[in-house]
């Protein structure tokens, strides 16, 4: 039977019909994947970027806090001292009048915890150094370690802690990570250049 015109059209539009219905070949299937692959990766790859991006930023902040908390404390340490001695290897030494004692700020390097100090005497950074009345020295942190988020130490330039007129200078007042505290080459999170503190009681005093 032969066909007509329209019997033919009509079997092309069934014959293509059911080619639409096939479904993906092999080679476009695997084309599919690797796309897809391709950018789950790249998405992948883009949110470790920024969670890392966001971690650094946070970690800078908080290096930030901590070195602004620090000058704070190291102002109101300083701000009340009633008398002043200096001329000895670590800085001036000045009278509290609300501990009655005489101080002076301290610089403790880094140390792991081995066990075999006394709790205090590994905590990191500056601290408030006591004088008892037999030269002997009690050193407390100036901040606590967990006010440094545990992973932060401070430090100055012991050699540049001065007073002259009235006013004591702390230059140089770095937050660093613990994790650097070894190192020859650490870079500060935050840094201050210098601290100038106005002591109160000791307006036009030498």
């Amino acid at each position: 039977m032969k066909m007509n015109g329209n019997m033919i059209r009509a079997y092309r539009k069934i014959k293509c019909h059911r080619r639409s219905q096939d479904g993906m070949t092999l080679t476009e299937m695997l084309a599919a994947v690797l796309i897809l692959s391709m950018t789950a990766t790249a998405i992948g790859g883009g949110v470790a970027v920024v969670k890392e991006a966001y971690k650094k930023t946070t970690q800078k902040a908080e290096a930030q806090q901590v070195l602004a908390t620090t000058a704070e404390l190291i102002t109101d340490v300083l701000s009340q001292a009633q008398e002043v001695r200096t001329g000895g290897t670590s800085g001036p030494e000045f009278y509290n009048g609300e501990n009655g004692i005489w101080m002076r700020l301290g610089a403790v390097p880094y140390q792991e915890a081995d066990g075999t100090q006394e709790e205090n005497t590994n905590k990191a950074g500056i601290c408030k150094v006591f004088i008892a009345d037999n030269g002997q020295e009690t050193r407390v942190p100036l901040l606590s370690d967990g006010a440094m988020a545990k992973r932060f130490y401070t430090d100055f330039n012991v050699d540049q802690y001065s007073y002259e007129d009235g006013c004591f200078t702390v230059k140089d007042i770095n937050v660093y990570y613990k994790a650097d505290a070894k190192r020859s080459d650490k870079v500060p999170m935050a840094h201050l250049d210098q601290l100038t503190v106005h002591a109160v009681n000791l307006e036009g005093l030498n």
